[in-house]
């Protein structure tokens, strides 16, 4: 019987451990907190699932000890997707010792791990070469927390919003560039650059959370990004995330599509109504990736180099 620990106790890591206690084949320690870190980290289990923050240097040590003590790792950062264009010498590192130590490490989720990439890759595949990619995702984001939700850019005023921006403070959904690498890594193309838009979308109208949050009247209640990469200076991809807390607010309606193009014409089209939940789906893609990093090949790992996510039973490898 597998173990699997799960450091973060948030809405994250909870819901994990709950979905992964409910069967019989696993043995789950945890939701552990900061305070209990260790606990979950030099447990030696066989796969650790880090549910804590978006940076890759914000968890680097906590997948330093997980991977030194002999442990599988699954983390929800979104730069985790693809760390090496965030730090390689980092990533290096961390890949080097998971293949020293026979485990592997990647990052899960929807966003990045899913619709941006392990789904345009396997709709690539009824493709012919060289298509353009256009993807879309509109999502409500109001079961977020208030931690989550400021940190994608609610509460601000368009000046505010442009300030944090500039600082790094607001981040929007992050993942995006991570994405797009993952995708050109399995085709074998090079990213040139990455252009990105991250703006605010402004409520008219006092929006109450639940008492969690209050957005007042000129805030932003959601945001509208777009990152485009180009190839041989071209746009190859496209990725546009609309999230708000009241999506009828804005006349949105949740869902995700991916469209793919050959010389300006749309030759292939995906619609997922009502779209992917942002939460469960996060949490269901964590959990149904257990046997996946288990039976990975040794090192730092993309969703692209792993068998696809699927709640099958869990087993010992």
């Amino acid at each position: 019987m597998p173990t699997v620990a799960i450091y973060g106790a948030g809405l994250l890591g909870s819901n994990v451990a709950k979905l992964l206690s409910a069967l019989p084949s696993v043995e789950v320690l945890g939701p552990f907190g900061r305070a209990e870190r260790k606990k979950a980290l030099l447990s030696g289990s066989d796969v650790v699932v880090i549910a804590t923050t978006t940076r890759l240097r914000d968890v680097a040590t906590d997948v330093w000890e997980a991977v030194n003590a002999g442990s599988n790792v699954l983390i929800s950062a979104e730069e985790a997707a693809f760390p090496f264009i965030v730090d390689k010498s980092l990533a290096e590192g961390l890949d080097l010792l998971a293949r020293q130590k026979g485990v592997s490490i990647a990052g899960a989720g929807v966003n990045p791990g899913l619709i941006f990439d392990s789904l345009v890759l396997t709709f690539l595949g009824a493709s012919p070469r060289g298509c353009m990619i256009k993807a879309r995702r509109v999502v409500d984001i109001s079961g977020f927390g208030e931690t989550v939700l400021r940190r994608i850019g609610l509460g601000k005023s368009e000046k505010d919003f442009a300030l944090a921006v500039e600082l790094e403070e607001i981040l929007g959904h992050a993942g995006f560039p991570q994405s797009m690498h993952v995708v050109a890594d399995a085709l074998g193309i090079k990213v040139d650059y990455i252009e990105r838009k991250l703006l605010p979308v402004i409520t008219d109208q006092e929006i109450d959370l639940l008492g969690k949050f209050i957005i007042r009247k000129g805030q932003s209640a959601g945001v509208n990004q777009t990152y485009t990469g180009f190839v041989d200076d071209k746009p190859w991809f496209v990725a546009h995330f609309f999230g708000h807390v009241q999506l009828d607010q804005v006349d949105q309606e949740s869902g995700d599509d991916i469209d793919l193009f050959m010389n300006d014409k749309l030759i292939q089209s995906i619609k997922i109504r009502p779209g992917i939940g942002a939460q469960t789906g996060s949490q269901n893609m964590v959990a149904n990736s257990i046997n996946r990093i288990m039976s990975a090949r040794p090192g730092w790992v993309t969703v692209a180099e792993m068998s696809p996510a699927f709640p099958a039973p869990i087993n010992f490898l």
